[in-house]
């Protein structure tokens, strides 16, 4: 039993997934279980990260059956969890050695659910984000504020919530608008904590896709009507747009 597991989904990350692993070993917070979910890669990562970890009993190192994406990766993470206090990392992201120390000491004060500062690392630039000191649902729907990389939630009070394996985008930002719709605020700790690492060839880089899928968001999963959803879709799309407009 750890206080904090932090789930990491892997998929063809065998060349960049050695800092990352480095971000975790550096942590100044010990007491931390790490759970890492590969999505059967092809290029020999699943072997590669089973060497690298096996001498640290804090890291279990599995495989989904078949490759099914993040969001069923992080779900099993989640289901083998023991720690209090969930947090998450792509396998390709770093987090600041006092990461978990910062957020754990946020989350007891501010808590249940918590996201922090992160700078974004992409071809060409290195910006800061910050996030609000409060998110509600309201807000939320606007644009999503709370980083997949840097939210933390203490599952004591949350209780078990798991992402829906139907969407193979915003998986998370719906799992935080169902934390959210409860009535929970989401708490900003405004340091800045972790590195996120944007790739040109993401998963959210093709725009006609990405609007369909926020369609579905609010469509689908939030119950919105056609006319609202599409607003929504139309705020969101601002947003980002404001969020990323210096990174390049």
């Amino acid at each position: 039993m750890f206080l904090i597991t932090i789930i990491t989904p892997s998929y063809n990350c065998k060349r960049v997934f050695k800092a990352t692993f480095d971000s975790v070993l550096s942590q100044t917070f010990k007491d931390w279980e790490w759970i890492i979910v590969d999505d059967c890669s092809t290029d020999g990562s699943f072997e590669f990260i089973k060497e690298l970890v096996e001498d640290d009993e804090r890291i279990v190192v599995l495989q989904t059956p078949k490759n099914g994406g993040s969001a069923v990766a992080r779900n099993i993470g989640l289901k083998h969890a023991t720690g209090r206090y969930i947090t998450f990392l792509d396998s390709d992201d770093l987090l600041d050695p006092n990461y978990l120390e910062c957020q754990l000491e946020f989350i007891k004060d501010n808590g249940p659910l918590i996201s922090a500062g992160y700078r974004r690392q992409a071809e060409h630039t290195c910006t800061d984000f910050f996030v609000p000191e409060e998110t509600n649902y309201k807000k939320a729907l606007r644009g999503n504020p709370l980083s997949c990389l840097t939210t933390m939630y203490d599952r004591e009070v949350i209780g078990d919530v798991f992402f829906d394996e139907t969407y193979d985008r915003h998986e998370d930002y719906i799992l935080w608008l169902s934390i959210l719709k409860r009535g929970i605020v989401a708490k900003g700790n405004h340091k800045v904590l972790a590195t996120y690492v944007i790739h040109q060839n993401s998963k959210n880089s093709n725009k006609s896709k990405l609007v369909k899928s926020m369609y579905r968001v609010y469509h689908e999963s939030q119950g919105f009507n056609w006319l609202k959803s599409w607003m929504l879709v139309f705020r969101y799309a601002l947003y980002s747009k404001k969020k990323y407009r210096d990174v390049k």
